[in-house]
């Protein structure tokens, strides 16, 4: 019974540990620092701290490309339905706060590039929150305007982070140690 609560307690510090590092020391840099520069490079750890879901470029079955308003700027992000309407409510009813959105960088490809410049000129013909607009004035997008607009990359929060699954499988394992080692003392179940 103490080995179980023992292996219970250093399983959960590990995931703690874990959780802490891959939330908070991680080497991520803000996807600004990328984007700003104008660097082209595939596979950073980068996070932005979303304040707005402006909505989609392109969806599918399960995930889609959102348009991401953080620290002032927009960013394209490649995420899940599911969570992308998680954020949403909660920057809806926390608008004064942010929410951090972690992932690594991938290039824009052709499609993005084409679906993002419809994105831009609907939003900008829709949202005249920067200039007056003429009547039956429309916005023309250009290739450089949509890289001014979003630079290079896009976030993809999908990829397979195995660190995560480490936190989950100890995490999980580590409460049930610990809940069979004082069930087995106290008899809270049967």
């Amino acid at each position: 019974m103490k080995k179980t609560l023992i292996i219970g307690i250093i399983l959960l510090i590990i995931s703690m540990g874990l959780f802490i590092y891959n939330e908070f020391i991680d080497n991520r840099i803000n996807i600004y620092e990328i984007t700003n520069s104008g660097t082209k490079k595939e596979g950073s750890k980068v996070y932005l701290d979303a304040t707005f879901v402006a909505g989609t470029i392109t969806n599918d079955k399960d995930n889609g490309y959102y348009v991401i308003f953080g620290d002032g700027v927009q960013y394209i992000v490649y995420m899940k339905h599911t969570e992308a309407n998680k954020l949403n409510r909660y920057l809806l009813d926390n608008p004064d706060d942010s929410k951090r959105v972690v992932g690594v960088t991938k290039l824009i490809n052709e499609d993005m590039e084409e679906n993002g410049k419809k994105f831009v000129k609907e939003w900008l013909d829709n949202n005249h929150t920067h200039e007056v607009v003429e009547e039956n004035h429309t916005h023309d997008i250009t290739t450089d305007d949509f890289y001014h607009y979003f630079g290079y990359v896009y976030v993809d929060t999908t990829e397979f982070n195995i660190i995560k699954l480490i936190i989950y499988i100890t995490g999980i394992t580590s409460i049930l140690f610990i809940f069979y080692s004082v069930n087995t003392k106290y008899h809270f179940i049967g």
